[in-house]
């Protein structure tokens, strides 16, 4: 699936190697997770896919964010996501946000 970022910063937070980033704007082990995530939305074909990771707790979310969806990068942060329909399916990534903030 292709992936777009909403940020250029979400953006160099994966592309850039961890050890390139300077100042870190979350812990070493949060940015490699994020990284993992975003790499996986790259390899499924579809959003629905998600369900079968367990560990992912991804959901459809509700609200001021209603069609938006989020999946786990560790206990403290979720990776907020939203499907583009477009010929080609593509995933925006919106946000790391914390959660239960």
């Amino acid at each position: 699936m292709k992936v777009v970022f909403k940020t250029l910063a979400l953006e160099r937070l994966f592309l850039i190697p961890v050890e390139n980033i300077g100042k870190l704007p979350f812990q070493k082990n949060t940015i490699i997770q994020y990284k993992n995530r975003v790499s996986l939305l790259q390899a499924i074909d579809q959003i629905t896919d998600l369900y079968s990771f367990k560990s992912l707790h991804f959901e459809k979310l509700k609200g001021e964010r209603a069609g938006q969806s989020s999946i786990r990068i560790n206990d403290q942060y979720r990776l907020i996501i939203e499907q583009i329909n477009t010929e080609v399916i593509q995933i925006l990534i919106v946000e790391i946000s914390k959660h239960y903030e």
